[in-house]
């Protein structure tokens, strides 16, 4: 006789517990994304946080240029820090060229025949063209301090499309600067891209918030909206908005999402997603969502964090992470909120 069951046969829960320990046994690969968010979750841990400081290390030596960033925002002194972001600009990190510009000697109202100042301008400029929201925010402010009122409310408008914290405010106060100048019109081309599509759209913006009816027809601003013009659609967006048309409104955010334009589709996504002048439909909201996040959109990134932080830690805390080195602060409350 057999005492205490030895030598009987293993049930089949003690076996599928047993398979299930051997499958935990195996360490799973993670892609860099992954890794990434868990690192950020690891840092946000406090206790963890060495150990997701060496992630991200590994992460920067195989050429990972989001990992770089990071760790420029924990770096011990200026020289270290400035070497990190001119690595990740170099990759072609657009955050990390945004910062670089941080470390390049310049003035406060920059004299293009001077090398240091255009080097700078050219940084910024470049920055804000590939959709660094704190660059096209400065940018409206170097545009402002030439005087280049236009092209100033461009940049402001676009910084605020994509909820910089204060381009509404520069907007209104660019606004008023100008209506109290005699409303210049001169069609100043600050750029080369500078287009006269651009240039009337911003007018039409710096009329519009300066209580005076826009000079180009709002048939005209949608035509360019048509044509790819991204602030034509914030623009008739946002009339159509204030009227209450959000069936307008959403039109105008659907043919500009067909650009690929970041914002334009993260607002599309926000229609779809509220219900406001279309149907519901949260599958098609996601999907529009992630494009815009994948094309640099910040708040889309942590709408990304949102829709996974049930489903998907390690991904949910990659998109926070991704928007929180953006500069979107309510990314880090989420980040630190998953790590308790």
């Amino acid at each position: 006789m057999k005492l205490f069951g030895f030598g009987k046969k293993k049930s089949s829960a003690t076996q599928s517990e047993q398979l299930n320990e051997q499958r935990n046994a195996i360490p799973i690969q993670l892609t860099r994304q992954e890794l990434y968010g868990k690192a950020w979750l690891m840092i946000a841990r406090e206790s963890q946080k060495l150990d997701g400081l060496a992630i991200m290390r590994r992460l920067d030596a195989q050429g990972f240029s989001e990992a770089t960033v990071v760790l420029a925002m924990f770096a011990y002194n200026q020289e270290e820090r400035e070497q990190l972001v001119k690595k990740a600009a170099d990759a072609g990190n657009v955050e990390g060229l945004w910062q670089y510009t941080c470390f390049l000697p310049h003035s406060f109202c920059p004299n293009m025949n001077n090398s240091n100042d255009k080097k700078w301008v050219d940084t910024v400029l470049e920055a804000a063209e590939r959709g660094s929201v704190d660059a096209m925010n400065e940018m409206g402010n170097i545009c402002n301090r030439w005087g280049h009122f236009t092209e100033s409310m461009y940049w402001y408008a676009m910084a605020n499309a994509h909820d910089h914290p204060d381009g509404q405010l520069s907007m209104s106060s660019l606004a008023k600067k100008w209506k109290s100048a005699g409303c210049p019109r001169t069609f100043e081309k600050g750029t080369a891209k500078f287009d006269e599509a651009r240039f009337k759209c911003s007018l039409s913006y710096l009329e519009w918030h300066a209580d005076k009816k826009p000079s180009v027809p709002l048939d005209e601003i949608i035509r360019y909206n048509m044509n790819g013009t991204p602030i034509a659609a914030y623009l008739a967006g946002d009339i159509f908005e204030s009227d209450g048309n959000l069936e307008m409104a959403y039109k105008m955010y659907n043919v500009i999402s067909f650009e690929n334009d970041p914002h334009g589709l993260r607002c599309y996504a926000d229609m779809l997603a509220a219900g406001r002048g279309v149907n519901q439909d949260m599958q098609s909201a996601f999907r529009f969502y992630k494009l815009a996040a994948e094309l640099g959109e910040r708040e889309a990134m942590f709408i990304m964090g949102e829709f996974l932080k049930e489903t998907d830690k390690n991904m949910s805390a990659y998109w926070y992470g991704l928007s929180h080195t953006r500069g979107y602060q309510h990314a880090l409350i989420r980040l630190a909120q998953m790590a308790q």
